[in-house]
């Protein structure tokens, strides 16, 4: 149950009166303190600790257990995932009158496993694992960005290469190992001849921005990431690099509710969501900060058209075990 703040500032008010001075009828001080400085013992400083711990460690209880922890896919640092949805997570408090925490995790394959254990009561999360929750888990799916999430090819800016083929013999840098870009960037590359290993070498990055800073510091000759990650890269970064390839393009990040969500709590999240996105000027900018270009609801064959990408997933994932 939630505490009312004026619950909580009579609680402190009533703390605070404890510690002033307190007289007798007749003027004396009731309270007697020892002469050597020791501590007073009264019924004043008996009542003080325990009222501490019933009114304050109820309300510390409360409020961890209201918290709505929503998970976010780590497709970029942690600080910066944090960062780009805290506009929404100060929305999304006020118009639920509760703490929310966007969290993520170390790891794809952690988040993963914290999705299938059903940690999270929302999740913001890669397409084929929305589909892999929504097919083995009961997951809801609730809303996806309008633009479709783009994979390119990155390269210096001063790099000789024209395609794809010119990979040949170099190193490219894929944003992890069960992501869709990797998968359709090796793909790509397999549909020009050329396998990993035998004709280029592949270094797997925790994420989309690690994946570009090894194209900036030299370490690779390439780096596959999503074009949202271009569009909000700094502009002084984004001089640094060009695309040498489109890989594909498939339905983007998905919204998605856990199966024990009443429905109704779904649909007004939804409608919370979109409401920030469309009518406030913080939602605004978080649009076009995503460069979303919009959310509504995923269709039933746009989630079927990513059959292909969980089967390729379920492959992945069993050989890592």
């Amino acid at each position: 149950m939630h505490v009312p703040g004026i619950w909580r500032s009579l609680a402190w008010l009533i703390l605070v009166a404890t510690r002033l001075p307190v007289k007798s009828c007749g003027g004396q001080n009731a309270l007697k303190s020892l002469k050597d400085g020791g501590f007073v013992r009264s019924a004043k400083q008996a009542i003080r600790p325990a009222f501490l711990l019933m009114l304050l460690l109820p309300f510390r209880c409360a409020d961890a257990a209201e918290s709505l922890e929503i998970g976010v896919w780590p497709y970029m640092s942690t600080q910066a995932l944090l960062t780009l949805y805290h506009p929404l997570q100060i929305y999304l408090e006020h118009r639920l009158q509760r703490p929310v925490l966007f969290v993520t995790a170390r790891d794809q394959k952690t988040f993963v496993d914290r999705t299938e254990r059903g940690e999270y009561r929302f999740v913001v999360t890669a397409p084929h694992f929305a589909r892999l929750a929504q097919k083995e888990a009961g997951y809801v799916p609730m809303l996806r960005p309008e633009r479709n999430l783009i994979c390119l090819l990155l390269v210096d800016s001063n790099s000789p290469m024209l395609g794809i083929g010119d990979l040949r013999g170099k190193r490219v840098t894929l944003p992890g190992k069960f992501t869709i870009v990797s998968m359709l960037t090796l793909w790509a590359l397999r549909a020009s001849g050329m396998e990993p290993g035998r004709d280029f070498t592949v270094r797997y990055a925790e994420s989309h921005n690690n994946a570009v800073l090894d194209v900036l510091r030299g370490e690779s000759s390439a780096a596959a990431v999503a074009a949202t990650i271009l569009d909000q890269m700094p502009a002084d970064e984004k001089g640094k690099v060009r695309v040498l390839a489109m890989t594909g393009e498939v339905t983007p990040l998905v919204w998605l509710a856990n199966p024990e969500v009443p429905r109704k709590e779904i649909s007004d999240m939804s409608r919370i969501i979109l409401d920030f996105a469309e009518n406030t000027r913080d939602g605004a900018k978080f649009m076009k900060k995503l460069a979303w270009h919009g959310l509504r609801a995923p269709t039933e064959k746009e989630m079927q058209s990513l059959d292909p990408y969980v089967a390729e997933l379920n492959k992945l994932l069993k050989s890592n075990r």
